[in-house]
């Protein structure tokens, strides 16, 4: 009796640490899944290579137009309002157009 106790005791701990099928499925799939995620990922870095060859081959942007070339010009701004000193050598002018 003793003896058939401890085979079957033998045999059930044998089988719960085989490896079931359902692991091995598991593990196919975790496969499949890896290599679905390997692929994603060099189509990726396919398209940002593209990418990169597209804005390396577009021409620079124009440059944008400066604006009227003032230096050394002399502004009358006596009848505008002002902060400071009048015999101040520097002005600053800070135009604001709110629309």
């Amino acid at each position: 009796m003793r003896r058939i106790t401890s085979t079957l005791a033998i045999a059930l701990l044998a089988l719960s640490f085989a490896p079931s099928s359902s692991a091995q499925e598991t593990g196919d799939d975790l496969r499949q899944e890896v290599e679905a995620l390997k692929q994603g990922q060099q189509q990726i870095q396919q398209q940002l290579e593209e990418i990169r060859k597209l804005i390396a081959a577009r021409p620079a942007a124009p440059a944008r137009p400066s604006g009227p070339n003032v230096a050394g010009k002399v502004f009358d701004l006596a009848d505008n309002p002002f902060k400071g000193e009048s015999t101040a050598k520097l002005t600053l002018v800070d135009f604001t157009d709110y629309q």
